[in-house]
């Protein structure tokens, strides 16, 4: 029955969806998502109801009238916008003027066991925050319908471009306008839910993907789009020194300040690159977790 009431609920919403964007002819305003899902669920909820009263199905099967509604939604929406949004990505020259900075660095070894600690409090992670990325997704994707994650092209170890991955914490295509742009502080364009998950920075959950895949750390310097890399490069010498080590999902710079200035962040993360050590990056990640529960970042 669980399985069935999922299917219904989740045909359900994806035939009202497209029912009402032929009728329309223009792009689906997100209420009409929002509103397909809570009819499939208000619909496939009765059928429920009387199946759970006369034959005794369990009550998860609520749960799977949701969720069936819900993919629906998401698998409309994913269908026209895709289910990540990659904004800007930087062109082929771009990453070669950024790998051009990057010739002749001396690149320190890893500390022993650093990788093995990374694997692990990932793999540790994904576990807990499981349930979480659910929630998650919910909220995101019912303040406005559309993309879940967010895939940030940010420069990694070498200088390297690669895919780091974010729940979306901004409106879809907030840069149409503006460009590519550092967010400021009580930036507009961060949804309401987004507000909560920066301020906890849940938004980083899915970077414990990156970690696993090696192209960052649990604690390093934190990983900057191309696009605004390339800038900071030509205007500030040895900028390029912060990224002879793997990014990291916590910093110095990130624990003592949420904004900060480029040559100031370039300070700092070379101060953890001459320190790099396990030993530091458990403390680190302890003064993360005070900072994060207390709301302070000036230190």
């Amino acid at each position: 029955m669980d399985v069935w009431l999922f299917l219904a609920s989740l045909l359900l919403t994806v035939a009202t969806t497209r029912a009402h964007r032929r009728r329309s002819r223009w792009t689906v305003p997100p209420w009409t998502y929002r509103r397909s899902v809570l009819a499939s669920v208000g619909l496939a909820v009765p059928v429920w109801c009387w199946s759970h009263w006369s034959g005794g199905v369990p009550s998860r099967a609520s749960l799977a009238t949701v969720a069936g509604a819900f993919l629906g939604g998401l698998v409309t929406t994913t269908s026209t916008v895709g289910l990540a949004e990659e904004n800007a990505p930087p062109s082929p020259g771009v990453r070669q003027k950024v790998l051009a900075y990057h010739a002749g660095l001396r690149y320190p070894a890893e500390p022993r066991l650093k990788r093995v600690l990374d694997v692990t409090l990932a793999l540790l992670g994904l576990a807990v925050t499981a349930p979480l990325w659910i929630v998650v997704a919910l909220l995101i994707w019912f303040e406005e319908p559309g993309p879940i994650l967010f895939i940030k092209n940010s420069v990694g170890r070498g200088g390297v471009t690669f895919r780091q991955l974010k729940f979306r914490s901004m409106r879809y295509d907030a840069e149409r306008l503006t460009g590519p742009i550092a967010s400021p502080a009580c930036d507009p364009r961060t949804l309401r839910c987004g507000r909560w998950l920066r301020r906890w920075h849940v938004d980083e959950l899915p970077e414990l993907v990156n970690v696993l895949n090696g192209s960052m750390s649990i604690v390093g310097p934190r990983p900057l789009r191309t696009v605004l890399v390339q800038r900071y490069l030509e205007e500030i010498p040895g900028f390029a020194e912060r990224h002879v080590v793997r990014p990291g999902i916590a910093c110095i710079a990130q624990i003592e300040k949420y904004h900060i200035a480029p040559a100031e962040r370039l300070r700092k993360d070379k101060v953890y690159i001459r320190r790099m050590s396990v030993g530091m990056d458990v403390r680190m990640l302890g003064r993360a977790v005070v900072t994060t529960v207390r709301g302070e970042r000036e230190s």
